[in-house]
């Protein structure tokens, strides 16, 4: 889930109207360039996390609020 809202911040930044607005200057093949770049930088991070037994910040956040105990 955190690399999936990486992605999605990498890709308002690159082409979104508040961020760098790259859609009409980079193409199809430029647009398509970034998407797999920013896709391997996922895949990276991914495994970085995965073989220091790290979870990304969005799976912990979403751990603490789901098994959080209730007060009595």
């Amino acid at each position: 889930m955190s690399l999936y809202l990486f992605q999605s911040v990498v890709f308002v930044v690159v082409f979104g109207p508040y961020g760098l607005r790259l859609q009409d200057d980079l193409g199809l093949a430029g647009a398509t360039g970034v998407a797999a770049a920013t896709w391997l930088l996922s895949l990276v991070i991914a495994d970085l996390l995965r073989r220091a037994g790290h979870r990304g910040p969005a799976e912990i956040l979403l751990r603490r609020l789901a098994y959080r105990q209730r007060r009595a």
